[in-house]
C-alpha cells in the first residue's frame, strides 16, 4: 500500500479528475490516507492490482474529502456570537457527542459506494 501509490498520482488528480483543491505540498498525505480508507472498505481486495479510473476517480474524490475536513478542522465558521457573554459556536457537520473519526469514515464510505457499489469489490461474500 503506503509508497506504491498506483498511478493515482498529483498529475492524475489534476489533468484527468480535474482535482483543484488539494495543494501539491499535501497530496501525499491525504491520497494515502484516502487509500488506507479504500483497502478497509473492499476488504483488501484491491491489494497487488493497478487501480482503473473509477478507483482513481473514488481516491480522489476520498482525498479531497480528507482535505477539506482536515482544513476545516483548522478554519471553523463562526454560526453565532454574543458578546456580553462571550458565547462563540461554530458550525460543524459533526453533532454533539459525535466522534469525528465515525463521521469522516462514513462520509468516505458513501463516496466509496457511489463509485464502487457495482464493482462486487465492497463484497466480503463468497461467490
Amino acid at each position: 500500500m503506503g509508497d506504491r501509490m498506483q498511478e493515482v498520482i498529483y498529475n492524475y488528480y489534476t489533468d484527468h479528475y480535474g482535482g483543484r483543491v488539494i495543494p501539491e505540498n499535501e497530496f501525499s498525505y491525504v491520497i494515502k490516507k484516502a487509500e488506507i480508507y479504500l483497502h478497509m472498505f473492499t476488504f483488501d481486495q484491491l491489494e497487488g492490482h493497478p487501480y482503473d479510473n473509477i478507483v482513481k476517480n473514488c481516491l480522489c474524490d476520498m482525498a479531497e474529502t480528507i482535505y477539506k475536513v482536515e482544513k476545516q478542522g483548522d478554519e471553523s465558521v463562526k454560526k453565532s456570537e454574543s458578546t456580553d457573554g462571550y458565547s462563540v459556536s461554530y458550525v460543524t457537520e459533526i453533532a454533539d457527542g459525535q466522534n469525528p473519526q465515525e463521521v469522516l469514515r462514513k462520509k468516505l464510505y458513501g463516496i466509496t459506494e457511489c463509485y464502487l457499489m457495482n464493482t462486487g469489490l465492497l463484497y466480503l461474500g463468497v461467490e
